[in-house]
């Protein structure tokens, strides 16, 4: 993964992570940090887990071309 890349994956887990705490905020009244904070993290390790699961198909594709 390219720093450009790790950077806008930080970014993404920044922003899930922010809006779901202002989503319950104004929801219920509270902010639920550690809550969002795990939410957060379980989108981004799904993210993480399709990007990875995508560079291993295109790495598996390129070599059945290349045979």
């Amino acid at each position: 993964m390219t720093i450009f890349g790790k950077c806008l994956y930080i970014a993404f887990f920044i922003i899930v992570f922010l809006f779901t705490t202002i989503w319950n905020y104004f929801n219920s009244g509270h902010w639920a940090l550690l809550e969002n904070l795990f939410f957060a993290f379980w989108v981004a390790s799904f993210l993480f887990m399709a990007l990875l699961l995508r560079s291993k198909k295109d790495e598996s594709e390129k070599a059945d071309n290349r045979s």
